[in-house]
């Protein structure tokens, strides 16, 4: 065990309608301590995405629940403060699924992080250069395939990934058509 310690938010309860703080408990515990082929990060950003709420969940999505008691899931950039690992350097910066967190593990047995020359402000490879970007990117040209003079519509085109989904398919020569709604649906 470590003397550094973490300060992480775990899911406590499965949320009903909005979600609450009392969903959420702050604990503080010791770092584990660093085996070989693993790494030491500290959390620099988090990314509360919409998709996380329905992580929390009881029923299964694309990405399985998150166990009540456990940290709050959720991508981050992060720095490695120490490594056992061949590919992570002490300063190197990570994207990763690192969730609502101080500090923590990666590498041996834990998900993957992904290094991230910093060419732009941090915060962007969490939005644009990010999941966020990247899901927009993917839909428009690799699955979508637009190509200029068609017409594309892009429902919730004022959210993060529509947003960028829009201005992809007009940079492609693309005329769009943008849906957003208030987010609120009839009682009933």
């Amino acid at each position: 065990m470590s003397d550094i310690v973490n300060r992480q938010w775990c899911l406590v309860a499965r949320p009903v309608g909005m979600v609450q703080a009392s969903d959420f408990e702050l604990r503080e515990e010791p770092v584990p301590a660093m085996g070989e082929g693993e790494y030491l990060v500290r959390t620099l950003y988090v990314s509360v995405d919409p998709a996380q709420r329905g992580w929390m969940n009881a029923n299964p999505g694309y990405m399985p629940p998150i166990p009540l008691g456990e940290v709050m899931r959720g991508g981050t950039l992060s720095q490695v403060v120490e490594s056992r690992h061949p590919d992570y350097a002490r300063g190197d910066i990570v994207s990763g699924f690192f969730g609502w967190q101080e500090y923590a593990l990666g590498g041996t047995g834990a998900l993957g992080a992904q290094t991230v020359t910093p060419e732009h402000p941090l915060p962007r490879y969490l939005g644009v250069l990010g999941g966020t970007g990247l899901t927009a990117y993917v839909g428009m040209l690799d699955v979508g395939q637009v190509t200029e003079g068609q017409t594309v519509l892009v429902s919730g085109a004022a959210g993060a990934t529509g947003s960028v989904a829009a201005q992809i398919a007009k940079i492609k020569g693309c005329r769009v058509i943008g849906v957003a709604g208030g987010g609120r649906s009839a009682p009933g």
